[in-house]
This record gives structure tokens, C-alpha cells and sequence, in this order.
């Protein structure tokens, strides 16, 4: 949080790729996971809206052609957190949502 307001920051969870894959990694990050991680699962929710809602001004894309973009890499992201080890109570659902992907 700045003076002028919330600032999107590079975080330690970044990834090297296309930012929609950047974007895929924090949605899994601050969507998918938080549920079962956080004590307010809108929280962070909230903060992956106003990230996509940041980056989609910044760069002049719309919100919509960004959530596309974004919904192209989700399956690889997932498939990043699979194997980096996701929690297993997590495990199944996103190997649910690969394989809907793959469809």
C-alpha cells in the first residue's frame, strides 16, 4: 500500500514466460488456493481482481481479453503447483480442472 494507493509488485512467486503465465501463476495463487489456506478467502480474491484489473490498464488490454489470455495458461500453472508439491486437499480438484482443460 503506497500514499497514492494499492501498487502491484513483483513477488517471489513470479515466473519467467508470457505475463499471462505470470497472471495464470497469481490467479492459482490467490484464487484456487486461499480457500482452504487463508482465515478470509475473499481477501485475496479480491487482490487477484485488482491485479487483473491493474495489469489490463496498464497495458491497454481489455479485462475481458485478458481473463482469455489468462484462462489459456491456467492448465500450466495448475500443472506447476501439481508438481511443486500442491497440498492434497487441493491435489484432486486441480487435476480435475487440467483434465477439463485437455477435454
Amino acid at each position: 500500500m503506497t500514499a497514492n494507493g494499492p501498487r502491484v509488485i513483483d513477488w517471489t512467486g513470479a515466473v519467467r514466460g508470457p505475463a499471462a503465465l505470470d497472471l495464470a501463476c497469481c490467479h492459482i495463487a490467490l484464487h484456487e488456493l486461499p480457500p482452504t489456506l487463508v482465515h478470509d478467502p475473499e481477501r485475496p480474491i479480491a487482490v487477484n481482481a485488482a491485479l487483473h484489473a491493474e495489469y489490463a490498464r496498464l497495458t491497454g488490454v481489455s479485462l475481458a481479453a485478458l481473463a482469455a489470455d489468462i484462462e489459456s495458461y491456467l492448465p500450466i500453472a495448475r500443472m506447476l503447483y501439481l508438481l511443486g508439491g500442491a497440498a492434497p486437499d487441493q491435489r484432486e480438484r486441480m487435476i480435475a480442472n487440467v483434465l477439463a482443460a485437455l477435454a
